[in-house]
């Protein structure tokens, strides 16, 4: 016996195709207003709030470079930024050095509880396209520092840079 659907469930369904169609049309995520959001970003003033600014979103980047380049460590968190500069050049004029920013980042292989700290030492210096990442050196406990300069924090800090202080990025 085959059972036809009543008048009264079509309508019903009707309603409910129109519903769904109604929520989609509603929802489609809007490429001008991601556009806009990122272009209204903006580039902290000075070098300690740009760093805390850095810090404060570095995890997420982090993250998604991971992602990005199938590494698999997971960002759990970032210490507050340390700004005071190691001794580079003693002869070389303090404002032409570049900007030191230290950072200590807690992560774990994606998956595991272990986790292991990190830290980093990023050299940031301006230019007439905002800010940019000059050299990045890490170090895991005692051992001596590795150049990571073209490493997953370098393109996470790139990244950052390029979003908050690019000028061809803005509005």
């Amino acid at each position: 016996m085959t059972h036809k659907p009543s008048m009264h469930s079509i309508g019903e369904l009707s309603k409910l195709v129109a519903a769904i169609a109604l929520t989609t049309c509603i929802y489609i995520p809007n490429p001008v207003k991601a556009e806009t959001y990122i272009n209204n970003r903006t580039c902290p003033a000075d070098f300690t709030s740009l760093s805390y600014a850095l810090a404060k979103d570095l995890p997420d980047y982090l993250n998604r470079a991971y992602s990005r380049l199938r590494i698999k460590r997971e960002v759990m968190t970032i210490s507050q930024p340390e700004l005071e500069p190691l001794p580079l050049a003693p002869d070389q004029a303090r404002d032409r050095l570049p900007q030191q920013v230290f950072l200590s980042i807690l992560e774990r292989q994606t998956g595991k509880a272990e986790t292991s700290q990190r830290a980093y030492w990023l050299f940031l210096v301006p230019t007439s396209n905002g800010w940019r990442l000059s050299m990045a050196f890490m170090r895991i406990g005692q051992t001596p520092p590795v150049d990571v300069s073209d490493a997953a924090i370098a393109d996470a800090t790139n990244k950052w840079l390029r979003d908050y202080c690019d000028p061809r990025y803005q509005r």
